[in-house]
């Protein structure tokens, strides 16, 4: 318990150090994606990592080159790693499932994130407001549940989550967003209150879908990313769902 609390209170300060105060956001949140996209490869037990990471390296390179683009890039960089990708997995043991897991994989972890990097190029101080949520989502809902659950949310993927303790993460992301907001005056206070609402409900949801994985290929954890804590995408599963949805909200209101 105390390598998990020691090494979790690291990484918040060094998600908030990079973010906050620095305009090194983006390499984390790189860095990040490459972690990820290989443990999901692990995961869905697809026959090499190698293809997925070696054409989202080059893409990441090219974006890097026109600083990391916007929405149309983004649209331009998966459509083009879906048809090199299916090209490639024709030369695999078992071509159809390899092109199902490789094509998930990229609609579920490196459009998301190239989303939520442009940003973060952009503004890192908005990623770290969406990882406050998160945290407060977090907080909030173990407080909730463990107070006053009773009824299970998702009992086959996670047995100790309750509607309660959603509930309760929900109107705590929700003052969380505002409070923090009011004194930070990050963005307009109605923009902090959609976005904490968002993160209240699509982090469960990601959070869900990686046990979903996780409980299919049957591991407790995607990696060692951090002792203690499993790997990168145990880390940030809630933040693959709740990032790239607050920034699309606040790039609609803003």
């Amino acid at each position: 318990m105390g390598k998990r609390a020691l090494f979790g209170g690291l990484y918040a300060a060094a998600l908030i150090g990079l973010l906050g105060f620095t305009s090194y956001g983006v390499v984390i949140l790189v860095l990040f994606t490459f972690l990820m996209l290989r443990e999901g490869a692990i995961i869905l037990k697809m026959e090499s990592t190698t293809p997925t990471t070696v054409l989202a390296g080059l893409a990441m390179c090219g974006l890097a080159y026109v600083n990391f683009g916007g929405i149309q890039e983004v649209v331009l960089t998966t459509i083009g790693m879906s048809i090199l990708l299916s090209f490639i997995f024709l030369r695999a043991e078992q071509p159809a499932r390899e092109m199902r897991r490789g094509l998930f994989l990229i609609a579920y972890i490196w459009a998301p994130m190239l989303l939520v990097i442009q940003k973060s190029w952009e503004f890192p101080q908005l990623i770290l407001f969406i990882f406050v949520m998160i945290w407060a989502s977090d907080t909030f809902a173990y407080l909730a549940g463990r107070s006053f659950g009773k009824r299970p949310l998702a009992p086959k993927l996670s047995p100790k989550k309750t509607i309660e303790g959603f509930a309760g993460g929900v109107i705590g992301t929700v003052i969380t967003g505002g409070v923090l907001n009011y004194y930070w005056e990050l963005v307009p206070n109605e923009i902090a209150l959609s976005m904490a609402l968002a993160v209240s409900i699509s982090a469960p949801l990601g959070d869900l879908v990686a046990s979903a994985l996780k409980r299919e290929a049957d591991v407790k954890d995607s990696g060692v990313f951090l002792p203690g804590h499993g790997g990168a995408l145990d880390r940030l599963d809630s933040f693959l769902t709740a990032a790239p949805v607050s920034v699309l909200i606040y790039s609609y209101l803003i």
